[in-house]
């Protein structure tokens, strides 16, 4: 299982919140020190929170600068809600994750997926069985009518988020993989690890990799292996 290190963004910073929410920090540093020591991994999850929020790219000087840190390996995601925000963020990074624009614009996001065959991953950023949109602040679909509407796409892959638990360190809340795969390949998971335990309980739910932020910033996860695996 692929273990995926997270930056996420903003004003230029690295951050991680608590659930989410903007002001509740229990990370703030250099983003390019970060990706420095992360370039070997395969992958790098950004996240442009700003862009999120604001529903277009606010940070792409500083994702271009973590992309030539880890040679281009890397999904950027945040803001992305129109083709020419994807075309920039794919000239950056490897994968375009889209959160919102899947779900409020179906007919344009399947245009997307076909213009960009196998280089877009959906986020699926779920709250009490709903998936958010916006920057999180948003009830889009239930996630049985997202998935729905997914299949059936070129993706690279799917994320699942669980943002009840996103940056508390309490462990992950499972979602059904074999739902989740009916809409791609690979399938990841995202929220509250921060343990080797919860790695191996995501690894035998049949996880394709996991996206930690906090946990590998504090070194928790001696586990993860030099190509981080686990």
């Amino acid at each position: 299982m692929l273990v995926i290190p997270s930056i996420d963004l903003e004003g230029g910073r690295a951050v991680k919140r608590v659930r989410g929410r903007r002001g509740e920090y229990v990370f703030v540093g250099d983003p390019l020190e970060l990706a420095r020591r992360f370039s070997r991994a395969p992958l790098i999850h950004v996240v442009d929170l700003d862009g999120a929020e604001r529903g277009t790219p606010a940070n792409l000087d500083v994702v271009a600068a973590i992309s030539d840190a880890v040679g281009g390996r890397c999904q950027v995601g945040g803001g992305l809600r129109d083709p020419a925000s994807v075309s920039r963020a794919l000239g950056l990074c490897d994968y375009a994750v889209l959160g919102t624009l899947p779900f409020t614009e179906p007919r344009l996001f399947d245009e997307m997926a076909k213009s960009f065959p196998g280089r877009l991953v959906v986020s699926l950023d779920v709250s009490e069985g709903w998936v958010m949109g916006g920057g999180w602040t948003a009830r889009l679909l239930r996630l049985e009518d997202a998935l729905r509407l997914l299949e059936g796409r070129d993706l690279a892959a799917a994320i699942y988020t669980s943002i009840d638990v996103e940056g508390t360190g309490v462990g992950p809340l499972v979602a059904d993989v074999e739902a989740l795969r009916r809409v791609a390949k690979r399938i990841y998971y995202a929220g509250g690890v921060s343990s080797c335990a919860h790695l191996e309980l995501l690894k035998r739910a049949g996880f394709d990799g996991v996206i930690v932020g906090y946990a590998l910033y504090r070194g928790d996860l001696s586990c993860v292996g030099e190509g981080f695996t686990y």
